[in-house]
């Protein structure tokens, strides 16, 4: 019976959704302007109506691995670390020079993540995706533009589906299908691909990156059978 109630709750939930005009604003928000981050956030904002049944659904899964949940238990943000020290200390080829690289090549200011509250299992998982988003970059190898991002949701989705990052999966989707059609198939097969890699690669969430700056990339790579990429990172 609780069951069947969740899921009654989930497809109402769902309904009043696809009514609000806020939720279709952000996802065609999405849709025209992938870059513009400002849509990602009201996309979430429309979300909350979703919120209490897709993130319980989503922590529960992932307390299943024992790392993980002893990581949202500790409340893990890794030790404080500067950008510039990761490039004095650490060789070429390693997590962190690489890291170091992509970061100051992008233009991508490091944050002091460690300042955030997070009261809640919820604010605590977001937190931790929002600090080492661009260490799955690195880790995967996908680029920053919109084909690099979308390929990485996909690799994302293969780790662990959430609704919010399927619907920026499909707002990405329907950019490249309106705007940039000549690309599409491209876009399509970054996308699956990241898929595949993200099933076949061992949970890299509750992965303790900032213990590991000075590991060769590579090495870790294939620690966590992230095989190699063909579509995207030959550009």
């Amino acid at each position: 019976m609780e069951t069947q109630n969740a899921v009654v709750g989930v497809q109402t939930n769902q309904n009043i959704l696809l009514n609000d005009p806020n939720f279709v604003q952000s996802l065609l928000g999405i849709a025209t302007n992938p870059e513009d981050l400002s849509w990602y956030f009201k996309l979430e904002e429309a979300m909350k109506q979703l919120e209490t049944v897709e993130v319980s659904e989503y922590i529960e899964q992932l307390r299943l691995t024992p790392e993980a949940d002893k990581l949202i238990e500790e409340r893990y943000v890794g030790p404080q670390y500067k950008l510039e020290d990761l490039n004095r200390n650490c060789a070429p080829g390693t997590l962190g020079y690489v890291y170091y690289h992509h970061m100051t090549g992008n233009g991508i200011p490091a944050y002091d993540y460690g300042a955030y509250e997070s009261p809640d299992d919820a604010t605590y998982i977001k937190l931790r995706k929002m600090q080492t988003h661009d260490i799955w970059h690195v880790i995967t190898g996908y680029k920053t533009d919109v084909l690099g991002e979308l390929a990485l949701q996909g690799f994302c989705h293969g780790q662990g589906p959430t609704v919010y990052q399927t619907l920026i999966m499909i707002g990405m989707t329907l950019h490249f299908a309106t705007a940039k059609n000549q690309i599409l198939n491209k876009a399509l097969d970054g996308l699956f691909e990241g898929w595949q890699r993200g099933r076949d690669a061992k949970p890299l969430w509750s992965v303790r990156w900032e213990e590991m700056w000075d590991r060769p990339l590579e090495d870790l790579q294939r620690e966590l059978n992230v095989l190699p990429g063909r579509v995207l990172l030959a550009d």
